[in-house]
């Protein structure tokens, strides 16, 4: 696709190279984003996807995003942090051939389990770009079996900290630190395989960058590449000075700490000034679990809602990320504090904390803002041993993730996962995962009423059960969003929320909060319920054709259809639309108006409640103990 030229900056480039080398980039990006998933060895990064791939120059203020692969924005948005870490701790000591590896919460990076591997790329002897890879690891040798433990009281029980380091050094592996990495976590040849994987990636994108350099010339490249950041900076302008100047606010709440804290309140302050934009975070009290957010995690969500108010064609590199900065008030889980831990922060407060940008810029500019998307609160991480072979497994699964928020003229997708993806992650294929693991998917499909509703709907919840085959597992959950769903836009209603329980032998329940611990043993199951995304717009004004659609397919009840949509249909096979009767039952509904925002109060999701029987037990961030005390 060619590039439109038309700022006086850009007419010293011809615009043919320009949009060449354009695509050249994005293309060295998807190839070292096929590497990486095509060899990696656990199920969170060959199936689920959780990993990103970015490019870097090696400017001297540091370097700057030229382009990213197929990303998720909670990565690829804060990368230039843990970069600058990097040089500044080596300087002078960069070399041709070395790869550097960190993984610091508290030294620009998103959270322990997401490693990065960086690897500088020189031409003709001098630095011109970097390579870099980050990948969610399957373990990072926390005190419990999963790369995120909710319950962790600081970074000291949550693994391996690793500060940049020098893993290969002008082209020798530096063996020592690869040892000592894997002496330090579980599934060692799983997370071996996944480190070449990462290393792999940056040497396909780190050859083919030379061969481009080969091919114009380094400084044309290097020029080309400042072109691309001032011409993404020129139309970010344009794009950000439509939205009116002012400071608008924002509030929600996130189901949990992590550590049996309820409903933590999330606000933010935008200010909004020609072409710049500043957000403030501000909120609850820090988290006494892994659930608090770090530097580069607040950058993210920071940046990335503005990224998707404006063209799509505007590459996203340092020329759209350098008009929005952001702080947070100390000593709140907006902003971690060493050693908090911070193991949850991509998903929570990470999802709210994005959100709540969502709820301040509605009041301004709707038409661009999407309804609540679902957040991380149904990745359960399954760990046990396998009766097949007698080894330890591990593996995190997002097939059971909620739907997407809808925006002014789209519904919402299913399974969309969690805000900080921003839909990149991947359902496992079913076969895959009973393959791997003695784990058997007995459901995994769209939930009735379990979205939004609203002109444009939000994508649907699913239910899924997963059960351990002769053996039992021990889960581990992440995030929040059951309680306080995703909300509705500009009239559309809230999601109702979502839900998890462990279904015993007996036929008993417990259900918990989706961060946690909890045993499965043999016989038993897990199951949740998703939630859906919010809506957007009056329901009232949905074409009664879709709803109709909707209502045959069983997204939507019959009562949804009536009392939400007011539409009405005759009980036939293909529920024909009762057009008068439409008509009339609409005009009665709307004399009760729809809000700009919904919820505005905490706690309003109502599956839980809705779903409870008699005799069912409910634990907020249950721990091993919590189930001990059960069981006596």
């Amino acid at each position: 696709m060619a590039t439109p030229m038309h700022a006086d900056n850009m007419k010293d480039f011809d615009p043919i190279t320009f949009s060449v080398i354009r695509n050249r980039f994005e293309a060295i990006g998807q190839e070292m984003t096929l590497a990486m998933e095509k060899t990696a060895w656990t199920s969170i990064i060959a199936l689920a996807r959780d990993y990103s791939c970015m490019i870097y120059d090696a400017h001297e203020s540091g370097p700057r995003q030229v382009t990213m692969g197929d990303c998720l924005p909670i990565h690829c948005n804060s990368i230039r942090t843990l970069l600058m870490e990097v040089v500044n701790a080596f300087g002078d000591d960069i070399h041709d051939g070395d790869v550097y590896m960190s993984n610091d919460p508290y030294g620009g990076n998103t959270h322990m389990p997401d490693l990065v591997t960086a690897q500088p790329v020189f031409v003709d002897g001098k630095a011109v770009f970097w390579t870099v890879a980050r990948g969610h690891q399957q373990d990072t040798g926390a005190i419990e079996a999963s790369s995120i433990v909710p319950s962790a009281k600081s970074i000291f029980q949550e693994g391996i900290v690793i500060p940049p380091t020098k893993l290969i050094d002008r082209g020798r592996e530096r063996h020592d630190i690869i040892e000592l990495y894997l002496a330090n976590v579980r599934y060692r040849d799983a997370l071996h395989g996944d480190l070449r994987a990462q290393l792999g990636a940056c040497g396909v994108a780190r050859r083919a960058l030379i061969g481009l350099c080969e091919q114009y010339g380094r400084d044309e490249v290097v020029r080309y590449s400042d072109g691309l950041m001032d011409y993404a900076d020129q139309r970010a302008s344009d794009e950000f000075r439509k939205i009116p100047d002012g400071v608008y606010e924002g509030e929600t709440w996130s189901d949990t700490d992590g550590a049996g804290a309820t409903d933590v309140p999330i606000r933010v302050k935008i200010t909004k000034k020609d072409a710049d934009i500043h957000v403030h975070y501000s909120g609850g009290p820090p988290s006494t679990g892994s659930f608090n957010a770090t530097y580069a995690v607040m950058m993210a969500t920071a940046t990335t809602p503005f990224c998707y108010y404006i063209d799509p064609d505007i590459p996203q590199n340092h020329g759209v990320l350098q008009h929005i900065t952001a702080d947070a008030d100390d000593n709140t889980i907006c902003k971690a504090k060493w050693p908090a831990a911070t193991g949850g922060a991509t998903v929570t407060p990470s999802d709210p904390m994005h959100e709540v940008i969502n709820i301040a810029m509605a009041q301004v500019i709707p038409d661009l803002v999407p309804a609540g998307g679902a957040h991380c609160s149904h990745g359960p991480n399954f760990s046990g041993t396998d009766p097949r072979n007698g080894e330890e497994f591990g593996t995190m699964l997002f097939n059971s993730s909620g739907g997407q928020g809808a925006a002014k003229g789209a519904d919402g997708w299913p399974r969309f996962a969690t805000i900080s993806g921003m839909g990149g992650l991947r359902s496992a294929p079913v076969e895959e995962i009973e393959l791997f693991y003695p784990i058997r998917v007995e459901q995994n499909e769209v939930e009735t009423d379990a979205m939004g509703a609203g002109q444009w709907i939000g994508g649907p919840g699913v239910r899924t059960r997963y059960r351990p085959i002769d053996c039992g597992m021990d889960w581990h959950g992440v995030g929040e969003g059951l309680k306080n769903p995703p909300h509705g836009v500009n009239g559309g209603t809230m999601s109702p929320g979502g839900g998890i329980f462990i279904e015993h032998a007996d036929g008993s329940r417990t259900f918990t909060s989706s961060a946690g611990y909890a045993p499965i043993k043999e016989g038993e199951v897990w199951e949740g319920v998703s939630p859906g995304g919010g809506g957007w717009g009056n329901p009232l004004d949905r074409d009664p054709e879709l709803v109709r659609s909707d209502l045959r397919d069983e997204w939507i009840s019959e009562e949804t259809a009536r009392d939400i949509f007011g539409v009405i249909v005759a009980d036939d096979l293909e529920r024909t639309l009762d057009a008068a009767a439409t008509e009339a039952r609409r005009s009665e509904l709307r004399k009760t108006p729809r809000p700009m925002i919904e919820p505005i109060t905490p706690a309003a999701g109502t599956w839980t409640a809705r779903n409870m029987r008699d005799g069912d037990k409910y634990l907020e961030a249950p721990t091993a103990r919590d189930f001990e005390e059960q069981a006596n």
